[in-house]
């Protein structure tokens, strides 16, 4: 099956790998920036900030994320199964407020240059992306970040459409980016007469318009949002 991109475990772009924090790019392609990372118990994540032109996801794979909102500080706590989407305009920033060390996914949708900010704090290269400090105003109402848990969809926003699915899809063809987080062991994708097998905790990337079924427990990701 190909064009299709496989990131299997660890085999991400390392942006740093620490004992207290690791971070890979899975995807730099312009629908949909992701990584994959762990932050230890008490480790700061990123301090209040504010995008203007695109949402900002964690889905929770171990451990907590505590998100941080508005210039109040609000603490919001997302535990593992659950996907946090902060839109444009809401004021926000992330610590591990847990005792154990937690992992997560990224999201950006757009990208928006996420990946080569995090390059440019790799390399020491200043890079100017879609983030700002909070304004005085405090930004959007802070309802609107969401959290949401459990199986089917998660969240659909036109920039990004963020599914928990487990067992076997019919064959689809999307005019989006598609791409699939493997949450329990093999993820199997079938296009035509050819599979392709990705062990737990694999990204897999398939361009718009490659009919493919998957089988397995995952993630999938559609963006911009597919929906038909």
């Amino acid at each position: 099956m190909r064009p299709l991109t496989v990131v299997s475990p660890g085999g991400g772009e390392v942006i740093g790998d620490s004992p207290t924090r690791r971070v890979e790019i899975l995807s730099d392609r312009p629908p949909v920036h992701a990584t994959v990372a762990r932050l230890a118990a008490g480790q700061e994540g990123a301090d209040l900030h504010v995008h203007y032109e695109h949402s900002d996801l964690f889905y929770v794979l171990a451990g907590e994320v505590t998100v941080r909102l508005g210039l109040e500080d609000r603490q919001l706590t997302v535990p593992a199964g659950a996907l946090a989407r902060v839109p444009p305009g809401v004021v926000h920033g992330f610590r591990n407020a847990g005792q154990v060390e937690m992992r997560y996914l990224n999201f950006h949708a757009p990208g928006c240059d996420f990946a080569t900010y995090m390059r440019g704090l790799r390399d020491s290269v200043k890079v100017v992306y879609d983030q700002h400090d909070p304004p005085a105003d405090g930004g959007r109402p802070l309802t609107e970040a969401e959290v949401s848990q459990g199986v089917g969809v998660l969240t659909d926003v036109d920039a990004i459409r963020v599914e928990r699915l487990d067992g076997v899809t019919e064959p689809r063809t999307f005019h989006a980016l598609a791409s699939y987080w493997a949450l329990e062991g093999d993820l199997k994708l079938t296009a035509g007469a050819q599979e392709t097998y990705a062990p737990e905790g694999s990204w897999v990337q398939i361009p718009p318009g490659h009919e493919h079924a998957v089988d397995g427990s995952f993630l999938r990701v559609t963006a911009p949002s597919s929906t038909g």
